[in-house]
């Protein structure tokens, strides 16, 4: 029976703390607003927690093609991979790119090579235009890399492990392809960093897809742990791994780490923290079960898609304080998530829902899902010879 984890108050808290980050960059001046305060170092904190969604992505997407690959499921063809994918994430990409590319953009032909690079997930190549129109799109560039990735590796994993008949064999192949995208990426940040010595503002090489690949990496790992059925019985063991998790995170931030390699300490705790209340033998904590907190997660797309323009229109109208004081900063972030919240309510019923609901026109086959088998049944009928 195929298990449900929840993980949308994961994506919630990650989601609100980028945009609460963000809200707190917006009131920088001279300086943070609550630089030298404990609050300070816990505001810089939460810009980490995009590796998170790096992450999830990776133990979500790779559930599907361990279990077919260990043989308890059947195999998914990569073009309905896809169409799910772009089906829920990229109608509501390209509105947002188009609203803000345009309402910065009012004369023709604007910053064209932006847009175009951004419609074609691109930007992330880009120095220059990584961050333009709508910042937090990098890692949806990021993610729709390594959606073809895993839309190429899942069948060649299929095909591999078919050749095994043992489950310890097939689950070696499996370790070893996560194992090693997850060493190329810190392969190539320990060249970028220590041989090529690539500045810290070079961002198409430390926010690239390659960059970010063994966050993601981190995820199929859980992902073929899950499906293996590694799981936390004892309580011990469920404390240690979260203690653990939120002990890298806490290291992650104060240590004197270089910051190519801080998001990977961070996506290595995360993944500790959401393996020790998802793959065990008890339930998960009742916090992962709050409806506000899980609402906000299913929505947590949009909420990330749209916080940074929604943090811009309200600037631009006069609607919140002078920055620079902490007060600013709270009524900033509270607007923002007053604001933000609804709209990506809004947003995924009108918008990521329609295009599940148009994904869910394609069976597991890729072909078009027929509705009304029973009555096909009935025309093809036809009464016995007398």
């Amino acid at each position: 029976m195929k298990q449900r984890y929840q993980l949308d108050v994961y994506r919630a808290l990650a989601a609100m703390a980028v945009a609460v980050f963000h809200a707190y960059q917006s009131n920088r001046t001279a300086h943070w607003p609550l630089e030298g305060t404990v609050w300070h170092e816990i505001l810089l904190a939460t810009d980490l927690f995009v590796a998170m969604f790096f992450v999830l992505s990776g133990f979500l997407l790779g559930i599907p093609v361990a279990r077919a690959a260990l043989g308890l499921s059947e195999p998914r063809p990569a073009r309905v991979f896809l169409v799910k994918r772009v089906a829920r994430l990229v109608p509501l990409y390209f509105l947002v790119v188009l609203v803000v590319w345009t309402m910065t953009n009012p004369e023709f032909p604007g910053q064209w090579r932006d847009l175009v690079l951004h419609l074609t997930f691109t930007h992330v190549y880009s120095d220059d235009y990584i961050f333009w129109t709508n910042g937090p799109a990098w890692s949806l560039a990021d993610e729709m890399h390594f959606y073809l990735l895993l839309a190429v590796l899942g069948p060649l994993a299929y095909r591999l492990c078919a050749r095994f008949g043992g489950t310890r064999a097939k689950l070696a192949v499996l370790l070893t392809g996560a194992g090693t995208l997850a060493a190329l990426s810190l392969g190539y940040k320990i060249l970028a960093k220590y041989v090529w010595q690539v500045p810290h503002d070079r961002w198409s090489v430390w926010f690239g897809p390659l960059a970010k690949l063994d966050l993601f990496a981190i995820g199929l790992l859980m992902a073929v742990a899950s499906a293996a059925g590694f799981r936390l019985a004892a309580r011990w063991q469920r404390a240690g791994f979260a203690l653990t998790g939120a002990g890298l995170v806490y290291l992650a931030h104060t240590a004197d780490l270089s910051e190519a390699f801080v998001h990977t300490v961070v996506g290595l705790g995360c993944a500790l923290v959401i393996t020790s209340t998802t793959l065990t033998t008890v339930a998960p904590p009742r916090l992962l079960s709050w409806r506000p907190l899980v609402t906000i997660g299913v929505a947590s797309y949009s909420v990330y898609l749209w916080h940074e323009p929604v943090l811009r229109v309200l600037g631009a109208s006069g609607l919140l304080p002078d920055r620079g004081t902490p007060t600013a900063f709270v009524v900033t972030a509270v607007c923002l998530l007053v604001v933000v919240i609804p709209l990506a309510m809004v947003s995924y019923q009108a918008i990521e829902k329609v295009g599940m609901k148009l994904a869910a026109t394609i069976d597991g086959t890729g072909r078009a899902r027929n509705y009304y088998p029973e009555l096909d049944r009935l025309s093809n009928w036809e009464p016995a010879p007398r």
